[in-house]
């Protein structure tokens, strides 16, 4: 695995979420591990920093640690060690942090545990060391600002103001908050431990008022970003991936499927009986049968599936060991027949 040499070697990830958003996907996986290519989500976080040379991971835990921990091991397959740290009870994205404060030492990376990026890391933790930061924020510029907090800098890229859900950016920037931090030791004073805090709506904020140095960064080059939430852009980042928006995240065919019954690009497991028409940007996982006469676009459709003769998936994500049945109509959202 390349190393870019981050000039830091520890980073923090925050995947303590329920996932709301994703149910009932999330009722029996956490977000973090649902698959995309046949990968865990976290995964692409994993790589990304192992690629930068991070070497030590936190992960700081709430709603289903165990599976988490079951799932990922000792961090090995990313060239680096993971470590796990459950909260008592929800902490919120700074009271997180704070929680595995012990582990750190000195400046580190935090990241939010849904995101898929392509990102120089080394350049960005060494912009932050050369400004002396306290805290330094990944920012992506946007054509709409009005779902997100739009975060305002000066010349130097200091940050001057935080502003949520405004309609626009009177200084035409449209730079809003990529969910990726180096912070400095120091930030953790500023963390009250054992209690619920928000990075975005307390800290930094907090932050600013008191004189910190928060330094907003914007990458000369804004690779590939996704915040996987929800249903729709679930299916969208597998679009992307599927297209080839991260060079060092392909997908594979791993069962034989008929070049006549297949439009590119597609994504198939292992151990798999295909006999449907698939694609394009359709993502199977392993251990599934299509039977004759199914059709499958823009989906994904997890481990252990059944899809019956003459079915249609379509823009959906069906749950794993789900049963399509002969002749259903699946078109839209998350299909789980255990439910």
């Amino acid at each position: 695995m390349m190393s870019q040499s981050c000039p830091i070697k520890q980073a923090v990830l925050l995947v303590g979420g329920l996932g709301t958003r994703l149910r009932p996907l999330t009722y029996r996986m956490p977000k973090a591990l649902l698959p995309l290519l046949n990968r865990p989500l976290i995964s692409y976080e994993l790589e990304l920093l192992g690629r930068a040379g991070i070497e030590d991971v936190t992960l700081a835990l709430a709603y289903q640690a165990e599976a988490l921990q079951q799932a990922l091991g000792d961090g090995s397959p990313w060239g680096i060690t993971l470590r796990y740290c459950e909260e008592p009870s929800p902490l919120d994205t700074a009271g997180a942090i704070g929680n595995v404060r012990e582990h750190l030492k000195g400046d580190f990376l935090a990241l939010n545990g849904d995101l898929v990026l392509d990102l120089d890391v080394g350049a960005l933790v060494r912009a932050h060391l050369e400004a002396e930061a306290d805290v330094t924020i990944l920012l992506r510029k946007v054509d709409d600002i009005t779902p997100f907090g739009l975060i305002q800098r000066d010349d130097s890229g200091v940050i001057v103001a935080f502003k949520e859900k405004v309609a626009e950016d009177e200084t035409g920037q449209n730079t809003v908050n990529a969910g990726l931090y180096v912070m400095s030791p120091r930030v953790l004073e500023a963390i009250p431990p054992g209690e619920p805090y928000s990075n975005e709506h307390q800290l930094f904020p907090r932050l600013l008022a008191e004189g910190a140095r928060l330094l907003g960064y914007l990458p000369e080059r804004q690779g590939y970003w996704a915040d996987v939430g929800r249903a729709e852009t679930y299916l969208a980042t597998n679009r992307a991936l599927l297209d080839g928006a991260i060079e060092w995240a392909q997908p594979a065919v791993e069962s034989p499927v008929s070049p006549y019954l297949v439009q590119q690009p597609i994504c198939v497991g292992a151990n798999c009986n295909i006999t449907g028409q698939l694609g394009p940007y359709t993502t199977i996982g392993h251990n599934c049968q299509v039977e004759k006469a199914a059709t499958l676009q823009d989906c994904v459709v997890m481990d252990d599936v059944h899809v019956g003769s003459g079915a249609l998936v379509r823009s959906a994500i069906v749950a794993p060991g789900a049963h399509v049945p002969p002749g259903a109509q699946i078109t839209d959202g998350v299909f789980d027949s255990n439910d």
